[in-house]
């Protein structure tokens, strides 16, 4: 396993003058938007100055009620939308004249692909250093096909060169960066953080969802999008042996919605389905006995360091991230990508004995405490420090 950044010495991070950063997103929602309410949060909270420019348009009310509370982050909104399109450019203006009127800041930095792009473009940061976070760089997706692979390979290139350093929060996301091309003094591994949280009770949750409290329970939470995959684990579901007292809950909503609804009544699993909408992980997760994660690719998923928060054994394709949150046979199985027998068998191996689902679930636990916000934030701070 490659080795992540140092953290920063907390003495030398006195000694100097706090930092000034625009953290710049598109994504305002699920893993990503926690991911960076987490870092900003914590990077205020160790006496940086920090700015936040978000997308509304694609937001989510966690982020929304909780960038609220966090009164030390000075936020602005700006409309990206995730698809490229030619008001980009103006979109760009923006984002300079904002660093213009409220600057100098010692670092800009990114998240995601159109966020990255944008603040990457030459005549936006000017000069001033700028950090990358793809948060699951595009390149990764098995099912996006050649030209699209090449040509996201290509852009993503030839932004690299305006670029101080790039962040993966995944092994395998910096092994991948490596393999198609970018610089190995550039790309730096930090996992992502989990803050420390008390979870409601599972009976509690049960009764708020309308699950039995005997239903062994495999738990789904994610878009219902082709990235997430829960087709797959539909399909997965269906070949297994069960009865009543198993069922699946999906939390979510999406594109694929409707496909999803579709394929559980042709396969004659739809009434074993719990179809919960969209939930929190607060809200559901304490209700499962088993999480899946069936994406065909990620950078390190939240989703799965809530689910080990929680203390679930979990099931998980082989996507980035899964290496450093799933110890295989530990606290979970680590399957093919997009192969339904395998992630069929290991569902059945762990509703079939609650001894191992107990056993892995406990692992779990104790796995996600490695994971913390503020070793996140202090190794993020030691890269800004760093930045040539």
């Amino acid at each position: 396993m490659i080795a992540q950044l140092k953290q920063s010495n907390p003495a030398e991070n006195a000694a100097r003058v706090p930092l000034r950063i625009l953290h710049v997103v598109e994504s305002a929602c699920a893993g990503v938007g926690g991911h960076v309410l987490d870092l900003v949060e914590g990077l205020s909270l160790s006496k940086c100055e920090v700015h936040l420019m978000y997308s509304p348009l694609r937001i989510d009310e966690p982020f929304r009620n909780r960038l609220q509370k966090i009164k030390s982050v000075k936020s602005f909104s700006i409309d990206m939308k995730r698809s490229p399109e030619i008001r980009d450019v103006l979109l760009a203006k923006k984002i300079s004249n904002y660093i213009s009127q409220h600057g100098p800041f010692e670092v800009i930095h990114a998240h995601s692909t159109k966020a990255g792009g944008l603040v990457r473009l030459p005549f936006v940061a000017q000069g001033t250093k700028t950090v990358y976070t793809p948060n699951g760089i595009f390149t990764m997706n098995p099912n996006a096909g050649k030209f699209k692979q090449f040509v996201a390979r290509r852009i993503e290139l030839s932004l690299a060169g305006r670029c101080s350093g790039i962040i993966a929060v995944s092994p395998e996301e910096q092994e991948h960066m490596l393999e198609i091309g970018f610089a190995k003094e550039q790309v730096h591994f930090i996992a992502n953080g989990i803050r420390k949280q008390s979870w409601p009770k599972r009976d509690e949750v049960r009764r708020a969802l309308n699950i039995k409290p005997d239903q062994i329970v495999i738990g789904f939470l994610g878009r219902l999008a082709p990235q997430k995959n829960p087709l797959l684990l539909i399909r997965a579901f269906a070949e297994m042996n069960h009865d009543e007292s198993v069922c699946l809950a999906i939390v979510g909503k999406g594109k694929l919605e409707g496909h999803c609804h579709r394929l559980a009544r042709e396969l004659n699993v739809d009434s074993r389905i719990k179809w919960l909408g969209f939930k929190t992980a607060q809200e559901s997760m304490p209700a499962f006995d088993v999480f899946a994660m069936p994406s065909r690719y990620e950078g390190m998923p939240y989703v799965m360091m809530e689910a080990m928060s929680v203390g679930l054994p979990i099931v998980a394709t082989n996507v980035g991230g899964t290496g450093v949150g799933i110890d295989h046979n530990v606290n979970g199985f680590v399957v093919p990508n997009d192969e339904s027998s395998p992630l069929s068998f290991r569902l059945q191996t762990l509703v079939d004995s609650k001894e191992l689902r107990e056993s892995f679930g406990a692992a779990s636990r104790a796995r996600a405490e490695q994971f913390s916000v503020k070793a996140m934030v202090e190794q993020t701070i030691a890269l800004y420090q760093n930045l040539s």
